[in-house]
């Protein structure tokens, strides 16, 4: 059986929402993102950082590298990284999840 599921504009727009809060709010309790991961898992519409290890163990290579969805202005300022938002990575993740088909499969 399989079932589509298809969000509303505004459904989308909280996503990109929640994604950008939770990836600020890494950035500014530990900007040392370099090991940060982003979850998002539909069924609730959780979203959560989390450390590599903490990703590999649950589902490996399904999340998505916080270093994905921000830029490092170090070099354009010298010093400490400068960790700011790359608003298209964020909302183009948050598109992704436009549509989804859920599959039930029966292994006989």
């Amino acid at each position: 059986m399989i079932k589509e599921t298809r969000l509303s504009p505004e459904m989308i727009d909280a996503l990109e929402q929640a994604i950008r809060e939770a990836v600020q709010e890494r950035i500014d309790t530990d900007p040392d993102v370099a090991d940060c991961y982003l979850r998002i898992i539909p069924d609730n519409w959780l979203v959560q950082v989390m450390y590599i290890e903490e990703s590999n163990l649950t589902t490996p290579n399904r999340d998505v590298a916080l270093l994905n969805l921000m830029y490092d202005l170090k070099d354009s300022y010298g010093g400490n990284e400068i960790w700011v938002l790359n608003d298209e990575a964020i909302h183009d993740l948050a598109e992704s999840y436009k549509e989804m088909l859920e599959m039930d499969l029966c292994l006989n």
